[in-house]
C-alpha cells in the first residue's frame, strides 16, 4: 500500500505529460468530428475576380456591370496591359472585360431581331474579353454573360422595360431555389465506430507517456537497492506499480470514452453497443498496462535525466507500430494479408475486430469473448515476462 500511495505522489510530478497527451488526443477526437457533412444543401456558383472597364456607360452596360458585381467580385483599378496579363497568369483575375462605346445601342439592335435569327455568340462578340483559354473560368464567365444578355433580350422583346427585364433575367438565372445538393446518406454507426477505433492509440499514448516515466524512476538503482533491503519484495513492489498504473488507465479510459460519446455517440449512449465498446476499451487498457510492466522490467540503462526522453521515444515507437499494424488508423479491410497476420499478435488487432463486430455485426457479449480473451492473454504473457525479468535482473543488481 505504501508503494501504491508513493506511485501517485510521483505521478503528480509527471502530470504534465499526461495532461499534454490527453489534450492532444481529445483535440484529435474533436477534429475527427469536424469532418461531418454539412446540413446546408444549398448550391452557390463559384465567384471569381473580374476586371471590368465600362466605356459605354449606357443603361445596358451598367445593368451588365451590376449583374456581374452580384455574382462575382469586381476589381476597381487601372492597370497596364502587362499588369493585366500578369494577373491573368497568376489567376488573380479570371477575365478582363472591356465594354466598348456603343455597346448598348448594338445590344438593343440585336435584341430586336426575331428569336430565330438572334445568336447568343453575337452578344459576346460585342465585348472585348481577355482570358486564359486553357482555364475553364473565363469560359464559365462568358457563358454567364451570354445567358444574362439573352434573357435580357428575351424580356425586352416581350415588352418589358430595361429595368424590369434586368430584374427578371437575374431572377431567371438564380439557381438557388431550383437546384440543391444531393443528400448523401450518412451512416452514423460508421462515425461512432471510427471514433472508438481510434481510442487504443490515445489510451496507449497517454498511459505510456505519463506512467512510463514514473515507473522508470522507481527502477533507478538507488531506489531498487533501498527496496531490496526493506521488507518489501520486488514482486510485491512491481504488482503495486501495476495496480497504480491500472488506476491511471481506468481514469484515462473513462475520460476518452466520455469525450468520444459527447463528440460522436450521443445518440448511442448507454445502448448495448456503447456498453460493449466501453468494455472493449477497458479490456484493452488492462492489456496495455500489463505490457507496460514488461517494458519497465527491462534494464534500459537510463538515468533520471533521460527518463522523459526515453518515455516519449518508447511511446511513439510502440504507439504508432501498434496503431498501424492493428487497424487503429485504418480499417482492417484495408490492411494487407501479411500485415494482418502480424497484427494478430498485438491487442490493437483484436480490439479493432471487436469494435467492428459491435457496430457492424450487432455482436453480443458472447461473440466478443474471443477478442477480449486475446487482448487479456497478450497482457498476461507480458505480465509474466515482466515478473520474470524483474526477478532475474533484480538478482543481478
Amino acid at each position: 500500500m505504501h508503494i501504491y500511495k508513493t506511485f501517485f505522489k510521483v505521478v503528480r510530478q509527471h502530470r504534465t505529460s499526461i495532461i499534454m497527451y490527453t489534450c492532444i488526443i481529445i483535440f484529435m477526437l474533436f477534429a475527427m468530428a469536424g469532418g461531418e457533412s454539412n446540413e446546408d444543401n444549398s448550391v452557390t456558383l463559384a465567384r471569381y475576380s473580374l476586371l471590368v472597364v465600362d466605356n459605354d456607360h449606357s443603361e445596358v452596360s451598367e445593368a451588365l456591370v451590376s449583374y456581374l458585381g452580384k455574382i462575382h467580385t469586381l476589381k476597381e483599378n487601372t492597370y497596364t496591359e502587362d499588369q493585366i496579363k500578369s494577373q491573368l497568369y497568376y489567376q488573380r483575375i479570371a477575365e478582363y472585360i472591356v465594354i466598348p462605346e456603343g455597346f448598348g445601342d448594338a445590344f438593343l439592335k440585336v435584341s430586336k431581331m426575331n428569336a430565330a435569327d438572334a445568336n447568343s455568340s453575337e452578344f459576346t462578340a460585342l465585348l472585348d474579353a481577355t482570358y486564359d483559354d486553357s482555364m475553364p473560368r473565363g469560359l464559365f464567365v462568358n457563358m454567364q454573360i451570354n445567358d444574362y444578355l439573352n434573357s435580357l433580350a428575351d424580356y425586352i422583346q416581350m415588352g418589358k422595360s430595361l429595368k424590369d427585364a434586368s430584374l427578371k433575367a437575374e431572377e431567371a438565372l438564380d439557381i438557388s431555389d431550383v437546384v440543391s445538393k444531393q443528400k448523401v446518406a450518412v451512416d452514423e454507426c460508421e462515425a461512432v465506430c471510427t471514433s472508438f477505433r481510434f481510442l487504443p492509440y490515445g489510451i496507449l499514448s497517454i498511459i505510456f507517456s505519463g506512467v512510463l516515466s514514473v515507473i522508470i524512476s522507481f527502477n533507478e538503482k538507488e531506489k531498487k537497492n533501498r527496496t531490496k533491503v526493506s521488507s518489501i519484495k520486488m514482486t510485491s513492489r512491481n504488482i503495486a506499480l501495476i495496480m497504480g498504473t491500472i488506476t491511471v488507465a481506468v481514469l484515462v479510459t473513462t475520460i476518452l470514452v466520455v469525450v468520444t460519446t459527447i463528440v460522436k455517440a450521443k445518440g448511442f449512449a448507454f445502448t448495448e453497443a456503447w456498453w460493449l465498446s466501453a468494455l472493449n476499451a477497458y479490456v484493452y487498457s488492462a492489456g496495455v498496462t500489463m505490457l507496460l510492466s514488461m517494458i519497465t522490467s527491462l534494464p534500459l540503462g537510463i538515468g533520471k535525466t533521460g527518463t522523459a526522453n526515453t518515455a516519449a521515444y518508447v511511446t511513439n515507437i510502440i504507439g504508432l507500430a501498434f496503431a498501424f499494424l492493428g487497424g487503429t488508423f485504418v480499417d482492417l479491410s484495408i490492411l494487407g494479408d501479411k500485415v494482418a497476420v502480424v497484427g494478430r499478435f498485438i491487442p490493437n488487432y483484436w480490439y479493432s475486430v471487436a469494435n467492428h463486430k459491435i457496430w457492424y455485426e450487432g455482436a453480443g457479449l458472447t461473440d466478443l469473448l474471443g477478442c477480449f480473451g486475446f487482448q487479456l492473454l497478450f497482457g498476461l504473457v507480458c505480465l509474466s515476462i515482466g515478473l520474470v525479468f524483474t526477478k532475474y535482473f533484480g538478482d543481478k543488481t
